[in-house]
């Protein structure tokens, strides 16, 4: 095929290996991501102290570390997540006016696939949004494949083959999705670069072949792009929605742990006085091991969101043609 009407067929395929450290960065329930970290944190911690490599008795820096170090971390961690809070809030204000373009522009990205699609209107679930697009993409490149078929069209091979892979890539982000599901996990299937290759496919054989293009093959391929660059769109749009919950059920979670872990650190530096503490020497292993677990809680949350926000807004960096390494 000629290298400037390449074309991608299937939404990126990943290995084992892949799936596991894209469940990591970014489909992964977040509070399962902290709680593995953080029993991680915690598995090393009891390890190292019960292999006497760490101490914890009277004599020991652990009254300083809870009473001055991590109970700082914490109050830092959750000052944090207050800012995190009003980022996301100034997100959702606005002017009259400014929230009407929103709503426009919304609503005739809506009518517009509706329009495509032969739809009276398009759905509100971003899963069954974006599965209407992907269908629709296919049927339109059934279409000039049938005028193929029946004569009313002649195109090169190399036109058909690039139509073939558009209408795949289509029926293969329909295969993925299901109704209801999370953002994040409709915001994966779209993290290639599919769409931009796909896009510029489109735009390529549209500029070459527009003197020979019947116009009503010309009229398809129009729908095509249109269709692509709604693809294009709703990847962006879907990231915004993603990251504005994240950042919201962020700041949530961590104003919940970040009090208990405060109460906590406190409670831990009481039992310590000078040369002494309050409960058997024999159970401190323990009681530090948890107390340490849940002190990092925060941070851990903290950690395991940024991961995805990050890891996110890397592979979505691009609205358009133009793909960075």
């Amino acid at each position: 095929m000629d290298p400037e009407i390449r074309t991608e067929s299937s939404v990126y395929e990943k290995t084992a290996r892949e799936r596991l450290t894209s469940w990591v960065l970014i489909e992964g329930d977040r509070r399962l991501v902290a709680s593995g970290i953080t029993v991680g944190i915690t598995g090393i911690v009891g390890a190292l102290l019960w292999g006497g490599v760490l101490a914890v008795g009277s004599d020991s820096a652990v009254d300083s570390l809870f009473s001055s170090g991590l109970t700082a971390g914490v109050i830092t961690l959750i000052t944090i997540s207050l800012s995190i809070n009003q980022l996301v809030i100034s997100r959702v204000f606005g002017t009259v006016e400014s929230l009407t373009d929103r709503l426009d522009a919304a609503r005739e990205l809506h009518e517009e696939v509706a329009t495509l699609a032969g739809r009276p209107s398009s759905p509100n679930d971003p899963a069954a949004f974006l599965s209407l697009i992907a269908k629709t993409l296919h049927v339109r490149v059934s279409t000039l494949r049938e005028m193929n078929e029946s004569g009313d069209w002649d195109p090169p091979s190399q036109v058909t083959s690039a139509l073939r892979d558009i209408g795949k890539y289509g029926e293969n982000i329909d295969s993925c999705l299901e109704n209801n599901i999370q953002v994040n996990a409709v915001l994966t299937i779209l993290l290639g670069t599919e769409y931009a290759v796909n896009l510029r496919a489109v735009q390529h054989l549209q500029n070459r072949y527009v003197e020979s293009l019947p116009d009503a093959v010309q009229a398809e391929f129009q729908a095509i792009e249109t269709l692509l660059e709604s693809i294009a769109v709703v990847r962006q749009f879907y990231k915004t929605i993603a990251l504005q919950q994240d950042f919201a059920e962020l700041s949530r979670m961590i104003v919940y742990t970040g009090l208990i872990a405060f109460v906590t650190a406190i409670v831990l530096t009481l039992v310590y006085r000078e040369n002494a503490v309050m409960i058997p020497t024999s159970t401190l292993p323990v009681v530090v091991t948890l107390g340490i677990g849940i002190v990092t809680a925060p941070l851990t949350l903290f950690v395991s969101y940024i991961l995805r926000a990050a890891t996110v807004a890397r592979q979505t960096v691009s609205v358009g043609p133009f793909i960075p390494p």
